[in-house]
């Protein structure tokens, strides 16, 4: 538990003197959300639900839960994914 405890206060030093985005070095998810209409999900896993209103992602920590309506990926790649439609929630689980 002790080193546990030593090698992320070591971690958190080095990417704070690199300047190291957060996101880039523990592959933290991001999600930019525009309006209620759209969202962009970096770093993420797989897709593990997809309907029309919900959307399951797998994250690196855990998964990613989108509901609303008409929701829809229409476009994506192996790091980044649109969602689009009505959403409603996000809600992130660990």
């Amino acid at each position: 538990m002790f080193f546990q405890q030593k090698r992320k206060q070591l971690r958190e030093g080095c990417l704070t003197a690199l300047e190291v985005p957060r996101d880039l070095a523990c592959r933290e998810t991001v999600v930019t959300l525009t309006g209620c209409s759209q969202a962009v999900i970096e770093n993420y896993r797989s897709i593990l639900k997809l309907t029309e209103e919900e959307i399951i992602v797998s994250t690196f920590s855990g998964k990613l839960t989108i509901m609303g309506k008409n929701l829809e990926i229409p476009w994506y790649t192996m790091e980044e994914m649109t969602v689009t439609g009505k959403i409603s929630r996000i809600i992130p689980e660990r």
